[in-house]
Order: structure tokens, then sequence, then C-alpha cells
């Protein structure tokens, strides 16, 4: 599990750092951002990977001996997303232990936030300015490869910890549901 986890956060970094080096292009991304000028999809994943790295920590809560480590790397998860989430899973021991019931409002509250983002994007937004987005600024891109990345790390930890894994398919819904319907 390590050696795997380490090989993909590894790709991740130098992929990150090969496209910024040989292709970087500044797209107007962060600015429609400020401006509110954003399509629903680019606004649904950039939302997504702040509720992502909330997944990952309460995930963290139930299933890691969290030391003063861990902790600072998945609370900087919400800002630097797959380049540090993956860092506690790499050194913990994934494990059950009891959580409080609070952990699983919170993961309540995510459940319901993914789906209207997730509802938000598919029905308002235009896939193909997502694409153009994509293609033309090198935020979005990174920020696309590094959803995709959270993406397949929620599905492997669900399928260590989880008999309903394949629920974690379904992007960060799958994996606050497991993690709502996870009781102790």
């Amino acid at each position: 599990m390590r050696k795997g986890l380490f090989i993909a956060h590894v790709g991740l970094v130098l992929y990150a750092v090969f496209h910024l080096i040989t292709n970087f292009q500044a797209g107007t991304f962060l600015s429609d951002v400020v401006s509110n000028n954003i399509d629903p999809t680019l606004f649904m994943v950039f939302n997504l990977l702040g509720l992502f790295p909330l997944a990952f920590l309460l995930y963290g809560l139930k299933h890691l001996e969290m030391n003063r480590k861990q902790w600072v790397f998945l609370s900087m998860g919400f800002m630097l997303g797959g380049f540090v989430l993956t860092i506690p899973f790499i050194e913990g021991q994934i494990q059950s232990k009891k959580v409080s019931k609070r952990t699983h409002i919170v993961a309540l509250v995510g459940l319901i936030l993914s789906v209207m983002t997730i509802g938000y994007g598919i029905i308002l937004g235009d896939f193909s300015a997502y694409y153009q987005a994509f293609l033309s600024d090198s935020f979005v891109h990174i920020m696309t490869i590094d959803f995709i990345f959270l993406y397949g790390l929620s599905i492997y930890l669900s399928k260590i910890s989880h008999q309903k894994y394949w629920i974690a398919g379904i992007p960060v819904i799958g994996l606050f549901y497991l993690l709502f319907q996870d009781t102790d």
C-alpha cells in the first residue's frame, strides 16, 4: 500500500512540475472565480476540491491514528489537495476506530453539499467550456489532474476499509456516503 501510494504521489508532483515548466499557460480562471464569472462546471470541480479534503479528514479521523504531522497534512489539503493529502495515508496504518456523532453529521453535511455542487455543475455547466479551460489554463489543468488523483485515492482507501467500496465510484458523494454510513 505505502509503496504504491508513494509512487502515485511522486508521479502527481512530477507531472505538475513538468507541466508548469514545459506548458505553463496563464488563464483567467482565478480572476473569474474572484469576479464570480465562472462556468458552473469549473465551479463544481473547484468546490469539490474543497470538499475532498474534508472527506479525507473525516476518513483520517475514522481510520488513522492521527498524530500532529498527519493533522497538519490533512488540514493543508484544503489548499494543496492531493499534493499533501496522500502523505498521511502513506505513513499511517489504516484501522477502524470509534468516532463521535459529530463526525457522522459532518459527513452528512459533506454528502449534501457534494450532491448540490455536482447537480449544479452538471445541470447548468458547459463541459466544452471546461475542456477549453483545461487546455488553455494551467491552473485548471493541474486542478483537474488533482481531482482525478483524489478520486482514485478515495476509491483505493474505500476498498481497504469498506465492504461496499464500489460506492466510492461516485466522485466525492460516494466517499461521504461511506463515511456517513460507517457507524460504530
